[in-house]
């Protein structure tokens, strides 16, 4: 029996990845046939490289904000991590996010990285990272809920739309009232109790450790409010990244209903129905520009072109991970 059960699972994990794949394939062959890329090319001729310049300097300030919100994190658990080397395994994480399967992945190296260099705190470093992007999720949820409130019947023009912001406004309010019932009530999930208990996948001393780990970011309302006001700069130099994307290809949108548009469309997106979003992303995006009589063409041309300021930083990270070297383990823990 237990021979089959790797494999009975890696089936299930391989026909999830199909299927998938085939979704975005699929919605992204409808557009690409769809659309008339000689158009697209016009567009592209007529784009403004300095907005384009100017789009990718925030692009990095959004990967700046990101590494010191997790710098915050880490410090909140007693892990000290140097700015530089924080920001160099945030820049990994962002290559790996972009050329792994999922939106995930950069996580997974960011967990491998920081319980390479901090053994000792391998629960409260993994946490860490799951509880950075837990943070960046609120706020960009937060900053989605106040401007889809307030451009909701400009939204409901569309029954796509409409039924998108609905499922955005129900997702996001699941995720606050979870959120809020872990951190303010945390005897819900008897977290103390199963302490006691034996677990099957950590040793009581990592249950214990987790335990521990999650009550420091319960307590540490400082730290978690200056993570959450790192994360909306951080969401909002992606936002101006995107706003210049779009003076560089000409379209005449106001940045408060962009921003709607991308925090709404970037929680959807994370939905696991596609691979990293792939094919979703584009279609809505092409759907919420209709809004204001915006073109398929120049729609997707603006997907492909912030697609492309963000794999610029994922390409950085590259470039960082090929260089990086590992410091010696117990130099940095005393360090």
């Amino acid at each position: 029996m237990s021979d089959k059960t790797p494999t009975a699972k890696q089936k299930k994990d391989w026909l999830s990845v199909v299927l998938r794949s085939a979704v975005s394939t699929g919605i992204l062959s409808f557009l690409f046939f769809k659309v008339d890329w000689t158009k697209i090319a016009a567009v592209v001729e007529r784009s403004n490289p300095i907005d384009i310049l100017l789009g990718l300097f925030f692009g990095g300030g959004q990967i700046f904000f990101s590494a010191v919100r997790w710098k915050i994190l880490l410090q909140t658990q007693e892990i000290f991590i140097p700015a530089v080397k924080a920001f160099e395994l945030t820049l990994i994480g962002q290559f790996f996010n972009a050329f792994l399967l999922g939106s995930t992945g950069g996580d997974i190296v960011r967990i491998y990285y920081i319980v390479q260099l901090y053994p000792q705190k391998k629960a409260a470093g993994s946490l860490s990272v799951i509880y950075d992007r837990v943070i960046g999720l609120l706020g960009l949820i937060l900053i989605g809920q106040l401007l889809a409130l307030n451009f909701f019947k400009l939204f409901e023009a569309n029954p796509i739309t409409r039924h998108a912001v609905w499922l955005f406004l129900s997702i996001s309010l699941f995720i606050l009232l979870l959120f809020g019932l872990i951190l303010f009530f945390p005897n819900i999930f008897s977290f103390e109790k199963r302490k006691k208990e034996k677990s099957n996948f950590l040793s009581k001393q990592d249950f214990n450790n987790l335990v521990h780990a999650i009550s420091r970011y319960r307590h540490g309302k400082k730290e978690n409010f200056l993570a959450l006001c790192y994360s909306f700069a951080s969401h909002a130099s992606t936002l101006v990244m995107a706003y210049f994307a779009t003076r560089s290809l000409h379209l005449d949108i106001p940045f408060l209903f962009l921003a709607s548009i991308l925090a709404i469309v970037s929680v959807l997106i994370s939905i696991p129905v596609t691979i990293s979003g792939l094919g979703v992303r584009e279609g809505l995006i092409v759907v919420f520009f209709q809004l204001l009589g915006i073109k398929v063409e120049p729609a997707l041309s603006f997907s492909l072109l912030v697609f492309a300021m963000s794999l610029f930083w994922s390409l950085i990270g590259g470039i960082v991970y090929l260089r990086y070297k590992k410091p010696k383990t117990d130099d940095t823990i005393n360090r």
